[in-house]
């Protein structure tokens, strides 16, 4: 086997398995986006020079296949291809007219309805076949579960948290386990029971359909799709009507509105606002031809570790958070990044003076990207910052978290019963 292939291999297994607990709603990512994004470029890479891809690689699979429940979707749900390059959005548009809407990052939801009633709901799953999540959508609040048209509907959309409810969540004892909203809506729409209290929570933000029968032939754009979801009662994502001489301007006040808009997201989806032209134009295997993403370049900065404190939240997990000398990045000045776990701490290998790289994730949450010089001097407090009683590691399959034993009594003892 060649040097090229056992590198492909490995990368290969790194990324599905990422993308499987990313899907699967872990309460830990495995990495970051940007890590993420980085692998997967360097896969194609790999495959290109080699001529050849490996049957499970992730460049040709959509997700992850789903164990249980499972449900063949009616047509392929497709994942988007993605640039950082606005030349390349506007080759992408020509001088078609384009509708601009964010990328929202939450957990994708296929909605059937039938005779007006919402028949069942199913997860992305690996594109061709997801798992039946209708029990848990049927606690999504803002989802109609009756339409006005009888018609057969499949429309797709993004099951989100927003940043506010977030905050809340995490001081929970479910909610403190997640590293970011994405993965709560995940874990939350794949959960069997145990968080129902929590769904409603989220919100339901539709961006697509993939079938309608009887659709009407007044019904041309995708800025007529939707308005026509709003008359149905669906909350639709925020887009804008662009053409090629208006798009980087557009661009631009979407990337300013990042940082107050209510729900996470992680760049802006570009579709050709013709809805029959863009039909006719087909699909790879993975995407769509008539719609793009668009991601933000990665702005980061260097800067040094100052110290660190140790966050203590009401179920007492107790999660690091490194001070660093001010940074402007995006505009805002960065003083302090969570490290969300102790896991994450460890690894990164965080000590006082070292020189980390940090940058906003999706724009907004402050992290680090890399520590350049892995000093490891700090340790974990072997006491409660708040109460001064021991602390407790309690390390699961892929966790490792830190807990005080009397703030955290209760929810400790939960942690090593699913150890």
């Amino acid at each position: 086997m060649s040097t090229i292939e056992l590198k492909m291999q490995k990368l290969v297994t790194i990324l599905n398995d990422a993308c499987q607990e990313y899907y699967a709603g872990q309460e830990e990512s495995p990495m970051s986006d940007s890590q993420y994004d980085q692998y997967l470029v360097e896969l194609q890479e790999l495959e290109n020079i080699a001529g050849y891809r490996l049957a499970e690689s992730p460049t040709i699979r959509v997700g992850y296949e789903e164990m249980e429940d499972k449900i063949k979707h009616y047509s392929p749900i497709l994942s988007l291809k993605d640039t950082k390059n606005v030349d390349e959005l506007l080759y992408f548009l020509g001088d078609k007219e384009g509708v601009l809407s964010w990328k929202l990052d939450g957990v994708s939801i296929v909605l059937y309805y039938q005779n007006g009633n919402l028949d069942r709901a199913v997860s992305r799953g690996d594109g061709l076949i997801g798992k039946d999540i209708t029990r848990n959508v049927m606690l999504i609040n803002n989802i109609p579960k009756t339409i006005s048209s009888k018609n057969t509907i499949i429309i797709r959309g993004e099951g989100c948290i927003s940043l506010s409810d977030f905050e809340t969540l995490k001081q929970t004892p479910e909610g403190e386990k997640y590293r970011n909203p994405r993965n709560l809506a995940s874990g939350l729409i794949n959960s069997h029971g145990t968080r129902d209290s929590l769904l409603g929570y989220m919100t339901f933000i539709a961006h697509s359909v993939i079938f309608v029968n009887g659709f009407g032939r007044e019904i041309k754009t995708k800025l007529e799709l939707f308005k026509y979801f709003e008359t149905l009662g669906f909350m639709v994502v925020p887009h804008v009507n662009v053409a090629n001489y208006t798009l980087k301007h557009v661009i631009d006040q979407f990337t300013n509105k990042v940082d107050i808009f209510s729900y996470p997201v992680d760049g802006l989806v570009l579709t050709l606002n013709d809805l029959s032209y863009g039909i006719s134009l087909g699909s790879t295997a993975k995407f769509p031809r008539d719609s793009m993403a668009f991601k933000w370049q990665d702005t980061s900065a260097l800067t040094h570790v100052k110290g660190m404190k140790w966050s203590v939240s009401q179920t007492g997990l107790i999660t690091p958070v490194i001070l660093v000398e001010p940074v402007e990045i995006e505009g805002t000045t960065v003083k302090q990044a969570s490290l969300h776990s102790l896991r994450i701490f460890e690894e990164l290998g965080v000590g006082v003076g070292d020189t980390v790289e940090i940058f906003k994730a999706n724009k907004i949450i402050p992290e680090v990207k890399e520590n350049l010089t892995r000093s490891s001097t700090e340790t974990y407090p072997k006491k409660c910052p708040v109460c001064s009683n021991d602390t407790i590691v309690v390390n699961g399959i892929k966790t490792r978290k830190l807990y005080c034993t009397k703030c955290g009594k209760e929810q400790v003892s939960e942690e090593l019963k699913g150890a």
